[in-house]
């Protein structure tokens, strides 16, 4: 069976392909560049329709956190696989208790990827999403939702640093050659890297000792494997966590 899942980010609309087993294909598009019915429809006309894609699917589920989105991207999809999506929603999350205040706050993203954690690692977990913003979400050992932590992304904190000064560059994401920068570029490298490294190891330690309990790390997101690279804390890496979370709602397993 092949399904189609697409999760609408803040910076970026992820459309995967999952058949037999694996995801197969995956699409990345800019949530701030395209806006209308039109746009979304041609662009998943033309992704889907290439190699007879979209004659293969059999299902499609949306998980959204841009409200704006939702309509264009679901039309654009029903009518490039003649399938209409289920739209995630916080209802298809009920069996987790949560006690996050208030729960229709949490992120569907959120919700996805620690139902996919919890399928694969069970409980107690940590959900690490390195994106937009760097979000932490808590699991403790009875399956409750404890809620997390936010902090600014790392593509965000570089934006910001150059957007925001006179002088400070544009810069890739990359770790420098020592945590001394020799350069304007290598000491912000430094900055970002390095700090959210140390921040992301020493904020697992801290809800650790809250929780207390070993709980599994699970890393996601764009920079996730970089960070591992680095990491004390991360147990493992899952790139697609967010896409398998919606592909395991979309089909109604157990998680």
């Amino acid at each position: 069976m092949s399904f189609l899942a697409i999760d609408i980010g803040n910076s970026n609309v992820t459309v995967g392909l999952h058949r037999e087993g694996f995801w197969r294909e995956q699409w990345r598009f800019s949530s701030r560049t395209q806006t209308s019915l039109a746009e979304w429809q041609h662009l998943l006309m033309n992704a889907l329709h290439t190699g007879g894609i979209a004659d293969e699917i059999e299902s499609c589920a949306i998980a959204s956190v841009v409200p704006d989105l939702s309509g264009p991207v679901a039309q654009a999809a029903q009518a490039a696989t003649n399938r209409a999506p289920l739209i995630i929603e916080t209802t298809h999350f009920d069996s987790l208790s949560v006690t996050y205040k208030p729960r229709s706050s949490i992120g569907l993203d959120r919700f996805c990827g620690v139902a996919a954690g919890l399928k694969k690692f069970g409980a107690p977990l940590i959900v690490i999403d390195l994106g937009t913003a760097t979000v932490f979400d808590v699991v403790d050992e009875h399956r409750v939702y404890r809620g997390g932590v936010i902090a600014p992304g790392l593509a965000t904190a570089a934006d910001s640093l150059h957007a925001n000064t006179a002088l400070l560059p544009n810069i890739s994401l990359e770790f420098p050659p020592c945590v001394i920068g020799d350069s304007t570029v290598h000491a912000m490298q430094s900055g970002i890297l390095y700090g959210a490294l140390t921040m992301i190891d020493g904020i697992v330690n801290l809800i650790r000792s809250e929780v207390g309990a070993a709980n599994k790390v699970v890393a996601t997101g764009g920079f996730a494997s970089m960070i591992q690279s680095g990491s004390r804390t991360i147990d493992a890496v899952e790139p697609n966590l967010v896409l398998e979370g919606i592909r395991i709602v979309g089909m109604g397993e157990t998680w």
